[in-house]
């Protein structure tokens, strides 16, 4: 797989239907926003996107789900254009 940096792709999922998501990363790495910025995350437990939230600090941060689904409204306070800490 190539890099790709901020094509739009259409991703399947088992509940609530196709969803659009910019995508950046490689085959390697991914990470995935909402048409409108919002970063996401696959959370199995929901079995689809939600929104993502940032886990820990500095170089340790990851991403957690909000447990909220794309179908819902982003929670509030929420910010756009989340990033990881590099690895």
């Amino acid at each position: 797989m190539s890099a790709i940096f901020g094509e739009t792709l259409t991703f399947t999922q088992h509940e609530g239907g196709d969803v659009q998501l910019v995508t950046f990363g490689d085959d390697k790495y991914a990470r995935y926003e909402t048409l409108d910025g919002y970063t996401v995350v696959y959370d199995p437990e929901h079995d689809g996107y939600c929104y993502a939230r940032p886990v820990g600090e500095g170089p340790l941060r990851r991403f957690g789900s909000t447990g909220v689904r794309l179908s819902d409204r982003p929670p509030e306070g929420l910010r756009r254009h989340l990033k990881e800490g590099p690895e």
